[in-house]
């Protein structure tokens, strides 16, 4: 069966940073995968940028628009760009950005989605995972919202944490429950993370770094942690067990 793959992030490197390699793997089994940011990133993710004389933000924001597409071009993803402002925090997230939300979350149709742990330290960050995981998602599968958009309701039951930013795992509470296996598509994510690098520090041996460490607990050589958003469901009685035959 072939998926449809939706990975959000607050800014445009943020998913290839932490899932770029899952995001990959996925595209070249052939499944159908979009790289989504809420913002440019023209002021959370772009310090080298700054550094430049003469910078505005009129100028920063097609340079990560096109690092952002070239990146998701390298790992095989279509590239969507919601372009809200992040010349300020994006929050408070006001009702005409979740509705925006909910509206790629329906034109996509993802069966599966990727986006940031909800307790992570950063706002951007953790207001983008609330709106995937509640206001905007909700939104979507809700038949009575969005009404004179075209888009037909579509609910996402499957929703997975990528790792927090640098260093913040543990004091996040980040108790990771899946290890994806990325050895076969770690070069795509390396070489998908190069277009940051003329805004913002290469940190790319970080990222290899704790890709290595994951593959030792997972027992590869590079993997990728996530968290699996537990979503309400009411149900008769648990489902089957998975060794019910043996």
């Amino acid at each position: 069966m072939k998926l449809r793959i939706l990975a959000v992030g607050a800014h445009p490197a943020d998913v290839q940073k932490r899932a770029g390699g899952a995001v990959a793997s996925y595209a070249y089994e052939g499944h159908e995968v979009y790289v989504a940011s809420l913002t440019f990133g023209e002021t959370q993710e772009s310090q080298l940028l700054w550094e430049k004389p003469d910078m505005t933000i009129e100028k920063v924001k097609p340079i990560r628009r096109r690092e952002f597409l070239r990146s998701a071009e390298i790992v095989g993803a279509k590239p969507v760009m919601l372009g809200f402002d992040d010349n300020f925090p994006i929050h408070p997230l006001t009702d005409e950005k979740q509705v925006k939300i909910a509206e790629m979350i329906r034109e996509m149709r993802p069966h599966i989605i990727l986006t940031h742990w909800l307790m992570t330290l950063y706002d951007d960050h953790r207001l983008t995972a609330k709106a995937i995981c509640f206001t905007a998602r909700e939104m979507a599968a809700d038949p009575n919202k969005l009404e004179g958009t075209g888009l037909e309701p579509w609910n996402v039951e499957d929703i997975y944490f990528f790792e927090p930013a640098e260093r913040y795992a543990s004091v996040t509470g980040f108790l990771e429950d899946v290890y994806i296996d990325v050895t076969d598509s770690w070069e795509a994510k390396m070489k998908s993370l190069e277009p940051f690098w003329y805004s913002q520090r290469n940190n790319a041996d970080y990222y290899t770094q704790i890709a290595l460490y994951c593959g030792t607990q997972a027992g590869v050589k590079y993997a990728e942690r996530f968290v699996q958003f537990r979503t309400k469901r009411a149900l008769k009685l648990f489902p089957e067990p998975s060794n019910l035959d043996k």
